[in-house]
This record gives C-alpha cells, structure tokens and sequence, in this order.
C-alpha cells in the first residue's frame, strides 16, 4: 500500500532510488529565477499517493515528467522537498470529484533526490474548454507548502496528438496555449517544459527555482 503525503511527512521519508537522467539543459541549471505561483485549481486533493507511476491504466500517449527543484537562495539543488503533481485524462476528466470520486489516477508525490530531482510516469493529459494542456504542481518542504505552479507544454509538438485517439472526442476542439487565461495571466510562458520524444512517448523537463523562505 503506498502511503499518502501526510503520513510521508509524518514518516520523514527521505532517500529515494537515485535517477539518472541527462544533464538539464545549461539555460535551466543556470538561472535562478524564481519559477512563478499560479492557481492550484479546484481538482486539488490533499491525500495523494508516493509513487512513480501514477497512470493507473488510463489511456494515453506515455509521458516521463523529470523535475529538478532548485532553492531560490545560492540556486543549489533542494532535496527531502515533497513534489506533488495531478493533471487530467487524456479526456480531460479529474479522479477524485465527480464520477471519478473514488478514484485517484494520475496524481502522485515524490521526494527529491540530493541533486533535487523527482521522476513520474504518466500520460500526456487532455485538455478541456478554456483550458490547454498542464500539469499541476506543488512543492511541500516538510508541512508547509512553498510552491504551486503549473507545467505547460510546447504546443506544435503535441498538437498533432490532440488529433488523434483517445484525446479527440465530438463537440470539443483543443485550446492554444493563447487561449488560455491562466497562462496568460500567471505567466505560463516561463513554465513550458523542454519536451523530447522518446521511442514511446514524450519526457517534458522542467526546473523549478522555488523560495524555502515562503509562507513561514
């Protein structure tokens, strides 16, 4: 049984399996510019899992979201920090509200490594009216939350997917990242993942530069 994020921080959980990722690129190791807060949204839930693969079957275009966390102060890696993630289906359904109310898929945390790195398998999320594609975020540093942001990603790469089964459904046409309000109004352009395709799917990377000072 995984257990969730508050008996994680209640059990000092600390050292994970180290990942071995390639270097992030040198613009995002060089910058410490503070990654901006943005909505956590109505779909959050308090009581997500630690694990890895937070797919749970659903259907979708397989995608590895790598993180690396930098404190804002000296930009040096943060680790022991719980990174919390949640995003939609590839229909752009939540789990945890309505119909999905018992269910927790695609939501999951993980602990930072000593070079501030986390790892999740997914999928490539929906998107829904008046919202793009996105990955919800926050970073919890022991019991206090010290970031919220969003994950965004460059669209003429994933467009053409949106085209395609099980994202393309009747009566709905996908959303631009310009039509969506909150990234353009929570300055969603500095949270756009670097994104590869893989033999399988895709691996979006983002450095996040976050205050360890923040509601204290």
């Amino acid at each position: 049984m995984h257990p969730t994020r508050r008996q994680m921080i209640q059990l000092c959980v600390g050292s994970l399996v180290a990942l071995h990722w390639p270097r992030f690129g040198q613009a995002a190791a060089s910058t410490c510019r503070l990654s901006p807060e943005q909505t956590a949204g109505p779909f959050y839930l308090e009581d997500a899992l630690l694990r890895q693969d937070i797919t749970d079957g659903k259907p979708g275009i397989p995608l590895r979201l790598q993180f690396q966390v930098l404190q804002l102060d000296g930009c040096q890696p943060l680790d022991d920090a719980a990174l919390e993630v949640w995003h939609c289906d590839a229909l752009g359904a939540y789990s945890g509200v309505g119909a999905n109310q018992a269910s927790r898929f695609l939501r999951g945390v993980q602990i930072t490594d000593a070079a501030g790195r986390a790892e999740f398998r997914s999928i490539l999320p929906g998107c829904y009216p008046g919202r793009t594609n996105h990955v919800h975020l926050k970073v919890h540093l022991g019991e206090k939350d010290i970031h919220t942001g969003q994950l965004y990603f460059p669209e003429a790469v994933i467009r053409p997917a949106m085209a395609r089964p099980p994202y393309s459904h009747p009566g709905q046409e996908w959303t631009s990242l310009e039509q969506d309000y909150l990234y353009r109004r929570q300055e969603g352009e500095q949270s756009v993942a670097e994104l590869i395709e893989d033999g399988e799917g895709f691996i979006a990377r983002l450095t996040l530069v976050v205050d360890t000072h923040a509601n204290a």
